[in-house]
């Protein structure tokens, strides 16, 4: 290595000096408009190369050895591509005038320095965080690895000398010292450019962010101060904007440079000082809100203090903003005074008023959760609305506030919520969707009404209109049946009494006329039962229908059957006949019901019919050991699709064959509800144009032989105790019947205070059969939790007709509970009772006739003597009992009956002495005749249910002639336990003082 090349190279590092000053010159310049800067830096960089190639050492003739790539590679690293073909140019232009045998090799050196720099460049910078900053960034070690990366560019020429052996020698010489001097060259100078840049850019920012601090400072609406703090506690105002001083009412003149104490009121410059410490002793910023009157005007202000330390830490100024914020205070007291009238408005009214989010979410609640719901508003909030909508609801809610827009924003809507105890409330809500001053939705606003109350009511009119609308069905079936009923015993009377009166036989006493009159006097009797069936028909669709128990001779009846249609099957041209078999001649049941199901069965049958046709009446024991039996014809037949309708009360299926015929349609609905009180089916089969066969089936227990005794004693399904519940005096009457018809052991309650009692007594039970829907106290879902408390293996039925009861027929479900409509369908309800049906045990009691509801006619037996009748059993202990009855006989009866059994009994003569006499003295029961003078025994319940306690819940039963649904629903309305009918059976009386009084000691406010 010569000291010639050693010194041409150190020459081009002090080259780089004047490069430098160039270079700072060109930045402070140019450096804020980038493409004349390139262009010059690349200038400066082309004339920094070409002076070194003039100043560089010849290695070889024609060969010179300098640092102008150190040059042209800084241009491409501070200035691209642009400053690199710029200095690459003139590098370039100066190399070829200057000539000889390395001329080309130098120019592609320098072109290939050229093309490289600015690609390492930009893998170097790529590890920087921005161009600029990634240049200030570069460090002495990157930049001379970069120099060392484009080194081999400048060596590379060497090799493209002609001669290659002269090129490999200058290389050898060359290749130390020209590595080194071009990294010391880049690192050295690219370290002084990139602090330069650095710098410029420091500059730059800072005189940016100057011009911004004025440009915030001088026209910022709020006061700004600058504060400088001088020894010994004293502030010296340092600068302030235009707002500042027209708040202090001087100008920048006068108030900068002076103390603070000089600028500012007396008072008011005590107590910014005061702040100005406070804010120097807490060494941090402080925030406050002040009130200042100046001028006779008060203002209030925001303001704002931020410590400015030096260097060294200490504070030397204070940065003071204050910003008036009177309209705000004002505004946010109206906002405030706005939204407490509003909170107390929400507070006040029965509403929910909530606030939903359009993701269905409450924000608001008002207090009205706490009494609708029973939970407080914040429950609510951050739930989804429909979280508590009940299921059925959810999806009707859901799309309701999907459909709302800003067009049709509203939605009003009815859905049941959940409450805090678990039962559904019904909601009426009114949704808003709510949009902000833009017009984009924001949110909803809900108003929920609890209409409970509204929706019960509107299901008891609902039951009240059917109610009335089958009243009104009934007057018309009544009439419908009574013609249907008069007409068939009425045309034998007539055809017979005129065969008589035309003397068709002859002159009169011949012996046809004697089976004439017979017939016609079977007639008359059949006529005379049937007006007793016409007020057992308005008992029927009451629910109080009663059957009598007896012995029927199936045959007899049979023929009495036959003998009356007969007439009018011979003139039909139809044979009619009956065949009854030895085995099913005797049946326990009523025989007027019997008479009436066979007569309906087969006129309907012989209406029927075409002429020439048959109608049969066929009864045999049936294999299951009851009695089968059947009417058969080959009439006009029935279509499949009308066998259920046929049977609904009042509907006639519209055909030719009916259009020709006569009746109302309620005869095969009359037979087949006797056929189901006798615990019996009935079922239809036809054919269209082959006739009917409608099949009667009737229990075992219903065959019996001629003394009245069972055919086949009852095995394999054994009777059931069954308790049953139901506040409708009508509805238990029938429900008792029914079920001991079918040879169950019934025990009937009006309620479930007397319920209790029962379940909490020794008796066995194997059912509990509850209404649902019973007067306030407890109702039957509850009752049965509290019957599965007592007896937790008691089986539950309960029943509800009461389309409504969404609510108790929830707690029915989650009580797992067996449930059943109303009016029971007997078909239904014996089918549910044969799945509870299991052999009897020894404890349970013997199967007791309903009293008042069977009256069994025992076939006399002449080998024993006549039973007497039982004697009422006197009660475990006596009682004090009122008797209310105006007229002396019935009052004299009473109390003669009641002094007998043992109470101690005061009589009085109207309601009012009734009233006085409760409220004077103490009394376990009052018996209260409902019709009397002064004041009636309705009344007086009520007068009576209004004083205080005890005397208020006493027990009392009404002494009423009049049985019917609505005279018995008045009784209760007014307050009364209880009733007993006129003429008062003993029994009965005794049982129903009985019940009452232990009713109303087991829940004495149950029905308060």
């Amino acid at each position: 290595m010569g000291t010639g090349i050693v010194i041409a190279l150190a020459h081009g590092v002090g080259l780089l000096a004047l490069v430098l000053l160039a270079y700072r010159f060109v930045l402070r310049r140019l450096g804020v408009r980038r493409r004349p800067f390139v262009l010059l830096s690349g200038l400066l960089f082309g004339v920094a190369a070409a002076i070194s190639m003039l100043d560089g050492h010849s290695a070889a003739p024609g060969v010179i050895v300098d640092l102008r790539n150190v040059m042209i590679g800084l241009a491409g690293l501070f200035g691209g591509w642009p400053a690199a073909l710029v200095s690459a140019a003139v590098a370039a232009a100066v190399r070829l005038w200057l000539g000889g045998a390395g001329a080309v090799t130098g120019v592609a050196g320098i072109l290939l320095t050229a093309v490289a720099a600015p690609l390492l460049a930009r893998l170097f910078a790529r590890h920087a965080a921005g161009s600029e900053a990634g240049r200030g960034a570069l460090g002495f070690g990157r930049l001379a690895l970069f120099g060392l990366a484009i080194t081999p560019l400048t060596l590379a020429g060497f090799l493209l000398l002609p001669d290659a052996r002269l090129g490999l020698s200058l290389l050898e010489q060359v290749a130390l010292p020209l590595t080194a001097f071009t990294s010391l060259g880049i690192g050295v100078l690219g370290v002084m450019l990139a602090r330069e840049h650095r710098r410029f850019a420091d500059e730059r920012a800072s005189a940016e962010s100057e011009a911004l601090f004025r440009a915030v400072f001088d026209v910022s609406a709020d006061s700004l101060l600058i504060v400088r703090v001088g020894e010994g506690g004293a502030f010296t105002l340092h600068r302030a904007n235009d707002a500042a001083f027209r708040m202090l009412g001087t100008t920048a003149e006068q108030a900068e440079g002076r103390p603070l104490d000089t600028v500012l009121a007396p008072d008011l410059a005590a107590k910014v000082m005061a702040d100005l410490q406070s804010c120097i002793d807490a060494g941090g910023p402080t925030r406050f809100e002040e009130q200042h009157t100046h001028g006779g005007v008060t203002r209030w202000w925001e303001v704002s203090q931020v410590p400015i330390r030096d260097a060294a830490g200490a504070i030397v100024m204070v940065s003071v903003g204050a910003r008036d914020i009177t309209r705000r205070h004002e505004a946010e007291r109206i906002i405030r005074a706005s939204e407490a009238r509003y909170r107390l408005l929400a507070r006040s009214v029965t509403d929910i008023i909530s606030r939903i989010g359009l993701d269905g979410v409450r924000r608001f609640c008002s207090e009205a959760t706490r009494d609708s719901l029973g939970c407080a508003p914040g429950d609510l909030l951050g739930r989804p609305l429909v979280e508590r909508v009940h299921p059925d609801d959810r999806a009707a809610v859901a799309d309701g506030l999907a459909r709302l827009t800003l067009d049709r924003p509203t939605l009003k809507t009815t859905y049941r919520l959940r409450h805090a105890d678990g039962h559904w409330v019904w909601i009426e809500g009114a949704v808003r969707l709510i949009a902000d001053d833009w017009g984009a939705p924001q949110e909803y606003v809900s108003v929920e009404r609890d209409v409970t109350a509204r929706k019960m009511m509107e299901a008891e009119l609902q039951d009240t209109r059917q109610a009335a609308e089958a009243a009104s069905r009934s007057k018309t079936e009544f009439l419908a049946s009574l013609s249907h009923e008069l007409r068939t015993p009425m045309n034998a009377v007539i055809g017979f009494a005129d065969l008589i009166a035309r003397e068709s036989e002859g002159p009169v006493g011949h012996d046809s006329y004697r089976d004439f009159a017979v017939n016609i006097r079977d007639s008359g009797q059949h006529l005379l039962e049937l007006i007793n069936e016409i007020l057992d028909h308005v008992r029927a669709e009451a629910g109080q229908l009663v059957l009598d128990d007896e012995v029927v001779d199936l045959d007899a009846a049979a023929v009495f059957a036959i003998r009356l249609l007969t007439p009018r099957a011979a003139r039909a041209g139809i044979t009619i006949g009956a065949s009854v078999a030895p085995g099913a001649r005797h049946l326990r049941g009523d025989e007027r019901r019997i008479r009436q199901i066979l007569l309906n069965l087969l006129s309907n049958a012989v209406k029927y019919t075409p002429a020439g046709g048959q109608v049969s009446l066929t009864a045999a024991p049936a294999p299951d050991g009851g009695l089968l039996l059947e009417v058969r014809d080959n009439g006009v037949g029935i279509p499949e699709q009308d066998l259920g309708r046929v049977l609904l009360a009042y509907t006639r299926v519209d055909s030719p064959a009916n259009r020709q015929t006569e009746g109302a349609g309620l005869g095969l609905p009359l037979t087949r509800r006797l056929v189901e009180l006798h615990g019996g089916t009935l079922t239809l089969s036809s054919r269209v144009g082959q006739g009917t066969t409608v099949t009667i089936r009737f229990p075992p227990e219903r065959l019996a032989d001629e003394g009245g005794r069972p055919a086949h004693p009852p095995a394999g399904r054994p009777s059931l105790s069954i308790l049953m519940v139901e506040d409708d005096h009508n509805i238990l009457e029938h429900g008792c019947a029914l079920l001991r018809g079918w040879g169950h052991r019934v025990i009937g309650v009006s309620g479930a205070g007397e319920a209790l009692v029962v379940l909490r007594g020794g008796q066995p039970l194997d059912l509990l059969f509850s209404d649902i829907v019973m007067p306030p106290g407890m109702n039957g879902a509850e009752l049965a939790r509290e019957a599965r408390r007592l007896r937790p293996d008691l089986p539950v039925l309960l029943a509800s007709g009461f389309a409504a009861h969404a609510v108790v027929a929830d707690d029915v479900a989650l009580g797992g509970y067996d449930l059943i409509a109303k009016p029971y369908d007997p078909a239904e309800l014996r089918d549910r009772l044969d799945r509870l049906q299991a052999p009897v045990s020894s404890s349970s009691p013997p199967s007791l006739p309903a009293p008042g509801t069977i009256r069994p006619l025992p076939p006399p037996a002449p080998a024993a003597p006549p039973t007497p009748p039982a004697a009422v059993e006197p009660p475990a202990d006596a009682l004090r009992i009122l008797v209310a009855e105006d007229v002396e006989m019935n009052r004299l009866l009473v109390v003669t009956l009641l002094s007998q059994a043992g109470h101690a009994v005061t009589a009085v003569e109207d309601g009012a002495q009734a009233v006085e006499a409760v409220g004077r003295d103490p009394f376990d029961v009052v018996l209260m005749d409902v019709n009397m003078p002064v004041m009636d025994g309705l009344e007086a319940t009520r007068a009576i249910r209004a004083l205080p306690p005890p005397a208020g819940r006493i027990a009392i039963v009404a002494l009423t002639a009049n049985s019917f649904p609505e005279d018995i629903a008045r009784c209760r309305a007014a307050g009364m336990d209880g009733y007993v009918s006129k003429p008062i059976d003993r029994a009965v009386l005794s049982r129903e003082i009985a019940r009452c009084v232990a009713a109303r000691r087991a829940t004495p406010s149950l029905r308060d």
